[in-house]
């Protein structure tokens, strides 16, 4: 064989991966969830869980029940189930 076949039969050197940008990078890296979103989320989902089982445990008397100066009744049931649905409406945007 002479010089220029083994020239033309050289293996193709597979082509360098593009260069990322900087804003790409950056895009991926802040991607993520603030460091508060967890611990607010399942502090809201806790309270509200608490909120309606304290209602029942002390036969409507607490949080806000009939020996409160602001008597919710049954509207307990409504903010405890609100704040677990607030937690619920976070986890949504959890990534």
């Amino acid at each position: 064989m002479s010089e220029n076949e083994k020239k033309s039969i050289k293996l193709l050197k597979r082509p360098a991966k593009p260069a990322v940008p900087d804003s790409v990078k950056a895009k991926k890296a802040n991607g993520g969830n603030p460091a508060w979103f967890l611990p607010v989320t399942l502090t809201l989902m806790i309270v509200g869980l608490l909120w309606i089982m304290i209602y029942y445990i002390s036969q409507t008397l607490y949080p806000l029940g009939s020996g409160a100066p602001i008597d919710l009744g049954a509207g307990n049931i409504v903010v405890g189930v609100g704040l677990m649905m607030v937690g619920l409406g976070f986890l949504t945007r959890w990534k």
